[in-house]
């Protein structure tokens, strides 16, 4: 068995491009749709070259998911209410990177109920992420920046919900007034969070 090259900064880049356009032609044709020839063309590369990174298909799926942008963030390097905006910032579809990203999760996550490992990559970023999201409101609990009578685990799971739902409103209509409503709405519902 031939192994992978070792990774320079050409390659991670090129992987990276890769995963991009992957998670691109997911968002515009579907898992079902996407070719590995639209990602070969998309990304200057061979199929066969994709083909030795990725083994198939499959596999390219696999990646682009694990690699996508999630909603997530250094959250260490900042403090903890400047952190969970950030975070929220990442549902707000406002350009064209962000709008892909959340087309290419919703075609993700609709193949995950038929697909039980989709289903568990797919349940482990909701964890991972909604754990992000108690820490960072503890800490901000801790830092006096949100109100000390919240339960960061009863606070993170509706935040979470309405910031899907908030995705799903802009996909379904997307404009800049539905952007700016959701925009809004994060905020709003970080304010009643905060001290006063």
């Amino acid at each position: 068995m031939t192994s992978a090259p070792p990774l320079t900064p050409e390659t991670v880049e090129t992987r990276a491009g890769v995963l991009r356009a992957a998670i691109v032609l997911i968002s515009e044709h579907g898992m079902d749709g996407m070719t590995m020839r639209q990602v070969a063309h998309a990304s200057g590369l061979s199929t066969g070259t994709i083909n030795y990174h990725f083994t198939n298909k499959r596999g390219l799926i696999l990646a682009a998911l694990d690699a996508a942008p999630s909603v997530s963030i250094d959250v260490a390097s900042q403090d903890a209410g400047t952190a969970l905006r950030a975070l929220l910032r990442g549902f707000v579809l406002d350009d064209d990177e962000r709008h892909a990203w959340w087309r290419f999760w919703i075609e993700v996550t609709a193949q995950a109920a038929r697909d039980p490992d989709l289903r568990d990559r797919q349940r482990n970023r909701a964890l991972t992420q909604q754990q992000a999201v108690e820490e960072l409101i503890a800490r901000a609990i801790t830092d006096g920046q949100l109100r000390s009578d919240l339960d960061p685990a009863l606070v993170s799971a509706p935040l979470l919900a309405l910031a899907y739902g908030l995705v799903l409103q802009q996909l379904l209509s997307p404009d800049s007034a539905t952007v700016r409503r959701a925009s809004d709405a994060l905020e709003g519902s970080l304010r009643e969070l905060a001290t006063i």
